[in-house]
């Protein structure tokens, strides 16, 4: 019975996976989506309707919509989880998935199972395919998510359905949404610059899309330029907007089950955005006793919004907090001796607070370790539009005795039924993506440590300095297929394919075998770091 359903999951996923667009057709997409792009709220009603879901039924879901550069996933995590303590039913609709795509559509904080998966798929693939006129084609692979999960949480009857915008904000198929209980914007920067624009005011507009008439939202502190389009596209759409405070504003002292200083912005976010939903919804007026809190940060006192007020954190918000959990940021695994980091950090500012937290951490495991050798591994990708240079500059400043390098694909061939499998990227242009990480790296060590290379005559010298001192200052770089082949060297794995890793020495494969611990940071992607989850997270 077990194998028969996992089967269907698969035929499901098989199906899904079909959807999504070769990398020509996504490129031209990208060239007419200013033209089109309204085509996809167009198109999300469409299907919804086919479905029998009406904007009506939406609007019974009180949602929390957020958008936002880096943080809204854990926002969005952190708002489920106070409103599932507080007892309601929520749904919540994230993206991307890590391991398995069933993740992206979650009730009551757990991904719907694969079963009920593959039956809502099946309703909504079905539906929509009969009802396509000649020449229509099936809508692309978010798209159809989107439709599938409020679907889902309209058939579940879920009280509070809390919403992750794809990307962007005004033209995401998310911003169906016309009428939410609440609306945020976590942390902007510079992503997606074809799709958004290639500044910080275009893409702030863009993230404002999500703004409406009468509706509370809520921002976090922002570069200025961002911060005066938030407050001017809310003048004119008449959408109060209010500035989160610190989370030390709070009298009571919170604290959080996710590791990484800047979770403390999330959580500001997210406790704004869920006291406005308890009130608003149920009336509780218990839960909004505010106390004043008005200072502004002065980096920000050249935009003239308003801070929100705190309120008393009650039992059930703390234990929300305190139990959170958001894997693929800031996660740490052990597996034997070997520790890995992971973080999804694919932006310069994501990134900088994902070094800062690797240090710090990797520091104090290392002291609890004594004299025992400790080997420091980076395992990083990039994909996209995303510039590798500006990614990789904040780790250069951390020492790594091995730098790893692999596409974001867990075998060399892609399996058309696997959850993980991407054919929206050229398997030519992930190789060569790899291969242009690889020399960035190269180029970075060369110009910091070019005439910093020297034995040291102290007992502290890291494993592998002495492998770097013979002219290895480029070797400690290698490049994988995929994340199996990278993952069975970290292991020092007997059946690692030496055609695969046909530049690693046997004093490097000696080298990682003889560490008593392996320090693992993987980040760059989140697929990187849920690709690696998939294998290590059993």
């Amino acid at each position: 019975m077990e194998a028969k359903a996992k089967s269907v999951y698969e035929e499901a996923v098989y199906a899904l996976n079909g959807l999504q667009s070769n990398s020509s057709v996504l490129q031209k997409a990208r060239e007419e989506r200013s033209a089109k792009a309204y085509q996809n709220l167009i198109d999300t009603e469409k299907h919804l309707k086919t479905l029998g879901v009406k904007l009506e039924d939406l609007d019974a879901l009180n949602i929390i919509h957020v958008a936002g550069t880096k943080g809204k996933g854990s926002t969005c995590a952190f708002s489920e989880s106070i409103l599932r303590k507080h007892g309601y039913k929520t749904g919540f609709y994230s993206s991307p998935h890590l391991i398995s795509v069933n993740e992206r559509i979650r009730i009551n904080g757990k991904p719907i199972s694969k079963d009920t998966f593959a039956k809502y798929f099946w309703e909504t693939y079905r539906s929509i395919q009969l009802s396509l006129k000649e020449g229509e084609s099936m809508p692309p692979y978010f798209l159809f998510l989107t439709v599938m999960a409020f679907y889902v949480f309209v058939k579940e009857q879920v009280e509070a359905a809390v919403i992750e915008v794809g990307v962007g904000g005004l033209w995401d198929c998310t911003n169906i949404v016309r009428k939410p209980v609440a609306v945020g914007i976590s942390t902007l920067g510079i992503d997606h610059v074809s799709i958004l624009g290639n500044t910080i005011s275009e893409i702030a507009m863009q993230k404002a899309g999500i703004l409406k008439p009468n509706v509370p939202a809520f921002t976090v502190p922002q570069q200025e330029g961002a911060m005066r389009v938030l407050y001017e596209k809310a003048n004119t759409v008449k959408c109060p907007l209010l500035l989160t405070p610190h989370l030390e504003a709070y009298e009571k002292a919170i604290y959080l089950g996710m590791q990484g200083a800047v979770q403390n912005i999330n959580a500001s976010l997210a406790l704004q955005l869920t006291n406005t939903w308890l009130t608003r919804v149920k009336c509780h007026e218990d839960i909004n006793t505010t106390y004043s809190y008005d200072v502004m940060n002065d980096e920000y006192s050249h935009v003239p919004i308003q801070m929100a007020e705190t309120f008393c954190i009650d039992t059930e918000t703390q234990d929300a907090l305190e139990n959170c959990v958001w894997p693929g940021r800031f996660q740490t695994l052990e597996r034997g001796k070997v520790t890995f980091y992971l973080d999804g950090a694919h932006t310069l500012q994501s990134i900088k607070h994902c070094a800062r937290w690797f240090e710090d951490l990797s520091q104090m495991h290392g002291t609890k370790m004594h004299k025992q050798s400790v080997l420091r591994i980076l395992y990083f990708n990039c994909t996209g539009e995303r510039k590798a240079e500006s990614l990789l500059d904040p780790l250069a400043d951390i020492y790594f005795d091995l730098v790893l390098f692999s596409p974001n694909r867990i075998n060399v061939m892609k399996d058309a039924s696997s959850d993980l499998s991407n054919f929206m990227v050229d398997p030519e242009k992930e190789i060569q993506q790899c291969v242009t990480n690889k020399e960035i790296w190269c180029h970075l060590m060369r110009s910091l440590h070019e005439n910093e290379l020297s034995i040291s005559s102290t007992n502290a010298t890291p494993i592998g300095s002495e492998l770097r001192v013979k002219g290895m200052v480029n070797d400690n770089a290698f490049q994988f297929p995929s994340i199996s082949d990278a993952l069975d060297f970290i292991f020092s794995s007997e059946t690692l394919n030496k055609a695969y890793s046909c530049d690693i020495d046997s004093a490097l494969c000696d080298l990682v075998k003889n560490a008593d611990y392996i320090q693992v940071l993987v980040t760059g992607s989140l697929h990187l770091v849920g690709g690696v989850l998939s294998l290590i997270d059993t």
